[in-house]
C-alpha cells in the first residue's frame, strides 16, 4: 500500500473567539462558520486533492449546497456531531442520518468537537465505521492521552483513527502545531512520520485559513496575514504530496 496521507477538516460554527474568552455570537457562530466553510471551498478547490470534511448536523442544514458542493469536489463527508457548542447533545445517530440524507450517501465517520472523549461503543452503536476523535498526545489545559494507541486500530467493533503524533515524545502535528512550528521544521516531521509509519493523519479548521480579527484569538494563530496561512498550507500540501497519496479516510480504511 501506497504511504496515505489523510487532510482532514472540521467544518463547524465559527465559535472559536468564544473558546479564548470573546462573548459568544447570538447564533453561537453559525453564519460565520457557513461563510467560513464556503470560503475554504473556493482556496481549496486550487489544491485537488481529496480530504475528509468532519460537519456539524448545523452547518449541514443551514448550508446544505456546502455540504453538497464539498462531496462534489471529492471530499468525504463525516459527522462532527450535532452541534459544535460546548457541552451540547451530540446526537450521535441522528447527525449520522441527517447527514446522510443531505449528502444522499452514507455517512460512515464520527469526530468529537474538540475532540470530546465519547464511548468508542456508543459511536458505534450509532452506526459508524470509525471514530477520529484521538489525539494520542498532551495537549496543555485541555488532556493527556499518551495511554491511547498511536496507529489506527480496532475496537469495540469500530475502527479509531488517531492524528498523526511522533513515536516516543508523542509531539503531536495537528493544527496548533502547524501554527506553532515554523513551516520547514512542521514539514521534516511530517514526512519522518510518514516514512515511519507510512500514513500521516492531520486535522485543520476552515476558519485558520479565514479573517482573524478577533483580538481574543491567541497572537500566536493569527500573527501572520490570512494570505500567509493559506500558502503555508499550499506549500505543507505540495510538499507531502511528492512523498506520499491524499486519500480520504473511508477510503483509507476500505483498502485495509
Amino acid at each position: 500500500m501506497k504511504r496515505a496521507i489523510l487532510l482532514t477538516w472540521d467544518v463547524e460554527e465559527y465559535d472559536t473567539p468564544a473558546d479564548f474568552g470573546a462573548a459568544p455570537f447570538p447564533d453561537g457562530g453559525l453564519a460565520r462558520g457557513v461563510a467560513i466553510g464556503k470560503e475554504w471551498l473556493e482556496i481549496s478547490a486550487r489544491w485537488k486533492v481529496p480530504g475528509t470534511a468532519f460537519l456539524t448536523a448545523r452547518i449541514a442544514e443551514a448550508a446544505p449546497e456546502l455540504l453538497r458542493e464539498t462531496q462534489g469536489r471529492g471530499h468525504e463527508i463525516a459527522s462532527h456531531g450535532w452541534s459544535h457548542e460546548r457541552g451540547a447533545d451530540l446526537k450521535l445517530e441522528a447527525s449520522r442520518r441527517r447527514l446522510s440524507e443531505i449528502a444522499g450517501s452514507e455517512v460512515v465517520g464520527f469526530r468529537s468537537p474538540r475532540l470530546r472523549p465519547v464511548p468508542l461503543a456508543e459511536v458505534a452503536t450509532a452506526g459508524y465505521r470509525y471514530d477520529a476523535s484521538s489525539n494520542p498526545a498532551v495537549v496543555p489545559g485541555r488532556y493527556c492521552r499518551l495511554s491511547q494507541p498511536r496507529k489506527p486500530h480496532q475496537t469495540a467493533g469500530i475502527w479509531e483513527v488517531p492524528a498523526s503524533v511522533l513515536p516516543l515524545v508523542r509531539f503531536p502535528l495537528f493544527w496548533a502545531s502547524f501554527h506553532l512550528l515554523p513551516l520547514p521544521i512542521y514539514l521534516a516531521a511530517c514526512r519522518n512520520l510518514l516514512a515511519w509509519d507510512g500514513l500521516l493523519t492531520l486535522y485543520f479548521h476552515p476558519w485558520e485559513l479565514s479573517e482573524l480579527s478577533e483580538k481574543e484569538i491567541p497572537f500566536w494563530i493569527r500573527r501572520r496575514s490570512r494570505q500567509r496561512r493559506i500558502e503555508r498550507m499550499e506549500i505543507l500540501i505540495k510538499a507531502l504530496s511528492e512523498h506520499g497519496e491524499f486519500r480520504t479516510v473511508r477510503d483509507y480504511l476500505g483498502a485495509r
